[in-house]
Parts: structure tokens; C-alpha cells; sequence
């Protein structure tokens, strides 16, 4: 989902990391389950979760931030 919202939104940036293959940056984000989704490097989603639970931890995470102008609009 967090290509999703990239690709949806130029204010979003969204790399995807083989953990198997970059097991430096796996250990250094503490992936043990794939999905993760790690950000701004603060706040995580492990799992495969429904969107809008997926949306509403992105606005969390932004709002804690103090960046809720960049948060993702809700899901339709």
C-alpha cells in the first residue's frame, strides 16, 4: 500500500527492500515478518493490514510529526 500512496502522491516516497537481500538494512529496521512498512523512520506497520487501518497509521504517524498537511487523504 505504501507504493500505492506514492504512486498516488508526489509527496510520498515509497522504496521497496528486499529483506533476504539487504540484511543489513533488515537488521538495522528490526524486519523479522514482511510486510513491514517503516515512516519517517519512527513509527511501523507489520503485516498485511486493510487499507484504512494501513492510512490511519500513516496519519498517526504524520500527526505525531506535526506534518498533518502531508498526511494521505481516507480511503474511498
Amino acid at each position: 500500500m505504501a507504493a500505492d500512496l506514492a504512486i498516488a502522491s508526489p509527496r510520498v516516497r515509497a522504496d521497496i527492500v528486499e529483506a533476504g537481500e539487504f540484511p543489513d538494512l533488515a537488521r538495522r529496521f528490526n524486519v523479522y515478518a514482511v510486510p513491514k512498512t517503516v515512516i519517517n523512520g519512527t513509527s511501523e506497520v507489520v503485516g498485511a493490514v486493510p487499507e484504512a487501518s494501513f492510512v490511519q497509521s500513516v496519519t498517526a504517524a504524520l500527526a505525531a510529526a506535526g506534518d498533518e498537511a502531508d498526511a494521505p487523504p481516507a480511503p474511498s
